[in-house]
């Protein structure tokens, strides 16, 4: 395996969808990221390498092949450097396959997808030499920003996740009143409870389809799902949400008020 001669290839359609490869040397994106190698081990990959799903490696849609990229679980902090080799993945909802063996080394093979932060970095000499080989290349775990209800508390982040720049100072959420209540119906589901608001409206935006909301929630944010019209509607949610990765996610006790800047049951 070299690095060289870098691909780009020219612009190709999936499912109705049109990618145009770039090389985006600042590449820094939020969203979900899965794993592949099942049906696709042994086969070439996009840059005719041989593809082994025992070995570290990623599949992107647009960025250069081969590429490397910095791959941080938002969840638990844990960070990894992956070389990508391959095309993928043409889902809608995410924007990163990654090969078995990566997907064990963040600890995402058995929920099958997680949301990530995946950032174009350039290697040292060594590392590039160890993922051309297929090895991992784990680096410090830094602050989980979109931690689930239930998980335990994550050691101090030796180098946070930047946040991106606002145009102006967010507004200070008010003590919750009673003219602050948002009179809901329906049925909810908190999904996660992150600190940081990107991460927050990342997960929201992954969630639309499920009715994906942000809430201010003591001193971060919970993004909230629905609402759902009864108790099984919300439970079919539950089982779509774990299956998709989301295991600590819960349901709010039965319909009513949802309230601003405050933590409900």
């Amino acid at each position: 395996m070299a690095d060289a001669p870098v691909r780009l290839g020219r612009p190709y359609a999936v499912g109705g969808r049109t990618y145009v490869p770039y090389d985006d040397s600042r590449y820094d994106t939020i969203g979900e990221a899965s794993w592949y190698g099942t049906r696709e081990q042994g086969r070439p990959t996009a840059n005719g390498e041989r593809f082994d799903r025992r070995r570290v490696s990623a599949a992107h849609p647009t960025l250069p092949l081969p590429s490397y990229v910095e791959v941080t679980r938002l969840d638990t902090g844990q960070r990894m450097i992956v070389r990508v080799n391959d095309r993928g993945p043409f889902a809608r909802d995410r924007i990163l396959d990654l090969s078995r063996e990566a997907a064990h080394e963040l600890d995402i093979d058995r929920a099958g997808r997680a949301l990530v932060r995946v950032r174009r970095v350039t290697p040292t000499s060594g590392q590039a030499k160890a993922l051309r080989r297929g090895y991992p290349i784990m680096l410090a775990s830094v602050r989980a920003t979109a931690s689930p209800p239930g998980v335990g508390p994550v050691p101090a982040s030796p180098r946070p996740l930047p946040r991106a720049p606002v145009a102006t100072p967010p507004l200070a959420v008010p003590p919750s009143r009673p003219q602050d209540v948002i009179a809901t119906s329906g049925y909810w589901i908190v999904v996660a409870t992150p600190a940081d608001p990107d991460a927050a409206d990342a997960l929201a935006s992954v969630l639309a389809g499920e009715g994906g909301r942000v809430e201010p929630s003591g001193g971060g944010y919970r993004v909230l799902t629905g609402p759902y019209v009864d108790a099984v509607a919300r439970a079919d949610a539950l089982a779509r949400l774990a299956s998709r990765g989301y295991q600590g996610a819960v349901a709010l006790d039965a319909p009513g008020l949802i309230a601003n800047g405050t933590t409900l049951p």
